[in-house]
């Protein structure tokens, strides 16, 4: 079994496994041992491996039965709709009996409850398609005029999402769930804690913006990071995978609408300001704070007072990390050369020097939020510090890409003026003594147009030539945004527009000498985790082509004249 205790000066958790009748079952997580959770213990665990191996060796009586039933197929398991949705309302009847939710009407079993989404598919079609196929009930959120039993709900996303978690058992309940949340570093924090679980010996899953895996199979899904329903299933097929935890990467939007309702976490993150601008509703930052367990554990920024001031009034446990204020877990900058950062981490009286090819005072905070998990999980420093060393890069966060004789690239995918200014300063200390910093930007002509002359103030300051550009499917805006990004400039003419994205790297590599840095900003997006290591490579190859064609046009060549 797993005892946890709670240290509330000092929010520690110490797990203790014991038990050998883990140890005998067949499956690989009872014999790692690596039932871990922070709310409560794995007792339902341990009695579902006593209960399967057991029921494995059935009575002799009930043998008879086995061998007279087993050539029949299983019978279905109905669930009451009214039991699981207390405060729904039904129409045409007063339950719903089902014994699943259907893909679609048109696919539909008996017995199975159908979902009608408001405006995907004719309702009428829906209709014929339920009654011909002897649907047990609809889900819905307006009542519509056939016989069959429905049940009406405020979102239906949501309540299905919901519905999922209780058919499921709850299966963010059976895994240790870390969720990041904030407006910058959510996918290297993610992928750092992740990082650090993994190398602790636990089977560890994640959702990022990047990929995903579900403690086997790592995916760039060409889909975004799940939430509601979605995420719930997800959920459940890292646990049947053997997963122990599991690390996800929050939206500002998809909190805000409660698609985080049907999850607890154990573990959040909030990483940068978070900041809400506009908005006359909840911020995410409240939203997600509500999804932390009784017993959860918040892990924030000492930088940002106004976020520690949000999490202490919401009475939530409170673990800090920072790089400029005292805090739980300190990461200090001492050296940054070459492409590697030297940090010294510090927690309570130990320090621990290490190195990193992830440079700049953001990815130090990263680094240290990363390791206030290890610290909850009772890792001695030391090895917290040389566990986060494992993860060497980063595709598209300040991704380094060197080669001799010629300019260093950094690759990143910041959009945010937060994000660009934090790039932008690590990419400046990153520099050559001596050399300039180039700064090939594709900007968004959709952002605002306020934001677009922050990141020109930000280009202006950090940057010795910037240049403009933007993607090929935003060319006709570019004009209308350049203008928008000149606005927070004081000396225009140190602006290039280039409207082509490739040429305006290619041109940056053309004209950059051996001790400059070109910083590659922008030109990702932020959609599946597909199409951004798509377009990643395709920078990539930019970069590279235009390496080789730059050393081949450096060759000398033979005149004519002495040829012969």
């Amino acid at each position: 079994m797993v005892t946890i205790r709670i240290h509330r000066s000092s929010i520690r958790i110490l797990l203790v496994a014991v038990g050998k009748g883990f140890a005998e079952n067949d499956f690989e997580i009872a014999m790692c041992r690596e039932a871990i959770t922070m709310r409560h213990t794995v007792n339902a665990s341990s009695a579902r491996f006593s209960t399967s191996s057991l029921s494995s060796a059935p009575e002799s009586g009930d043998r008879s039965n086995e061998s007279a039933n087993k050539g029949a197929p299983p019978q279905p398991t109905f669930r009451s709709l009214r039991s699981l949705l207390a405060h729904a309302r039904f129409f045409s009847g007063d339950d719903v009996s089902f014994h699943s939710i259907a893909e679609s009407a048109a696919s539909a079993e008996p017995g199975q409850l159908v979902v009608y989404r408001i405006g995907e598919i004719c309702p009428s079609q829906l209709i014929a398609d339920a009654l011909a196929r002897g649907a047990a009930g609809i889900l819905t959120e307006q009542i519509l005029p056939c016989p069959i039993p429905q049940c009406i709900v405020g979102d239906v996303d949501l309540t299905l999402a919901d519905l999922q978690s209780r058919l499921l058992d709850r299966p963010d309940r059976k895994l240790l769930t870390v969720g990041v949340y904030g407006s910058a570093g959510k996918t290297t924090t993610s992928l750092l804690v992740a990082q650090l679980l993994r190398s602790i010996g636990l089977r560890t899953s994640y959702q990022t913006d990047l990929g995903s895996s579900d403690g086997i199979v790592q995916t760039t899904s060409p889909e975004r990071v799940p939430a509601a329903g979605a995420l719930v299933e997800w959920l459940g097929e890292s646990y049947d995978a053997g997963a122990k935890t599991a690390v996800i990467e929050l939206s500002d939007d998809a909190a805000k609408h409660g698609r985080y309702d049907c999850i607890e976490f154990d573990l959040l993150i909030v990483t940068g300001s978070t900041v809400t601008e506009n908005d006359f509703g909840p911020s995410g930052l409240t939203c997600v704070l509500e999804r932390v367990a009784s017993q959860g554990v918040v892990i924030a920024s000492a930088d940002q007072p106004g976020v520690l001031r949000t999490i202490k009034n919401h009475g939530s446990n409170v673990m800090t990390y920072g790089v400029r204020s005292d805090a739980d877990v300190t990461a200090k900058v001492i050296d940054q050369e070459g492409g590697m950062s030297t940090l010294m981490m510090t927690h309570e009286t130990l320090s621990v020097v290490m190195e990193t090819p992830l440079c700049g005072a953001a990815m130090a905070l990263n680094h240290a939020a990363a390791a206030v998990v290890g610290i909850l999980l009772n890792q001695p420093l030391s090895e917290v510090v040389e566990h986060l060393g494992g993860l060497r890069s980063v595709p598209g966060r300040m991704q380094t890409l060197s080669a001799f004789g010629q300019a260093d690239v950094i690759v990143d995918a910041a959009r945010t003026p937060e994000q660009i200014s934090s790039t932008l300063r690590a990419a400046r200390l990153m520099k050559q003594p001596g050399g300039r910093l180039w700064c090939v930007m594709a900007i968004d002509p959709g952002a605002a147009p306020a934001h677009l002359a922050l990141i020109g103030s930000h280009a202006e300051r950090f940057s010795d030539r910037p240049i403009l550009s933007c993607v090929m499917e935003a060319k006709e805006s570019f004009l209308q945004a350049s203008h928008a990004v000149l606005d927070g400039v004081k000396k225009c003419a140190m602006m290039r527009l280039v409207a082509d994205h490739r040429r305006a790297v290619e041109w940056a590599m053309q004209e950059a000498s051996p001790n400059d840095t070109i910083i590659c900003i922008g030109g990702i997006g932020n959609a599946s985790a597909d199409a951004q290591r798509s377009k990643i490579e395709q920078i990539t190859n930019w970069i590279e082509s235009s390496r080789s064609s730059t050393q081949e046009e450096a060759e000398p060549k033979i005149l004519s004249m002495f040829a012969k």
